[in-house]
């Protein structure tokens, strides 16, 4: 008796684990389905079985209008309220999306034409102590290093620091940006060398929104002044 119980436990055991085993289009046995389907729309997931998942169903979804005896069941996913029942829809044509100032991307090429077109744009922030401030802190975090705090280009990396008597981290070249070179260029020529770089310096579009690069140019012509 003892021998027969070992073996039916044993191969319990041995069915529990072979069920955990998944691989191409088995996902194997799930023990708390609810944690692995979500009952909410997902874009990259179209279940549109109505009844998929009947067995586990512990909640009265709503009902749909082409299913009006019963809603839907556990893993149902499908958005009843679109075309084919998707869950993501396309933007329409030629739609292009603003971000949350309500700002188009901007779309100036990265050559001298651009840079010629930017010198015209008008910065869309106003002098306020805020933004001024908040563009000083950003210019102490992205500039500082090489322009210097004043913008005399006598930053760390600009000027080199000493290690044992020599000098290290020389990054010659850096626009003095209190020099008379650049004391008539615009906030939007500003913006523009931020966003894609000239010379020496790196773009930085991919690393400061555009809302920062314009608080930088508001404050790098305060400090022009």
């Amino acid at each position: 008796m003892r021998l027969l119980r070992s073996i039916i436990v044993g191969f319990a055991g041995l069915t529990l684990l072979a069920s955990c085993g998944a691989g191409g289009e088995d996902q194997g046995t799930e023990y708390a389905p609810n944690m692995y389907h979500s009952v909410a729309y997902e874009p990259y997931s179209q279940i549109d079985d109505w009844d998929a998942g009947r067995w586990l169903t512990s909640i009265d979804y709503p009902k749909d209008p082409m299913h009006d005896s019963t809603g839907h069941a556990e893993f149902y996913n499908s958005n009843i309220y679109n075309p084919n029942r998707m869950n993501m829809r396309e933007p329409a044509p030629n739609t292009v999306r603003r971000n949350a100032q309500g700002w188009l991307p901007y779309r100036l090429p990265n050559d001298s034409t651009g840079l010629r077109l930017a010198n015209r744009l008008r910065n869309p922030l106003d002098s306020t102590a805020q933004v001024l401030a908040e563009g000083k802190a950003l210019y102490e975090m992205y500039c500082d290093h090489c322009h210097g705090a004043k913008g005399a280009a006598d930053g760390k990396v600009a000027t080199g620091v000493k290690v044992d008597d020599k000098e290290k981290s020389a990054y010659a070249g850096v626009a003095n940006l209190t020099g008379a070179a650049y004391k008539n260029i615009s906030e939007g020529h500003i913006f523009h060398v931020i966003t894609y770089g000239k010379g020496l310096m790196w773009p930085h579009g991919s690393q400061v929104s555009p809302e920062d690069r314009w608080k930088i140019a508001k404050y790098v012509k305060a400090l022009q002044k």
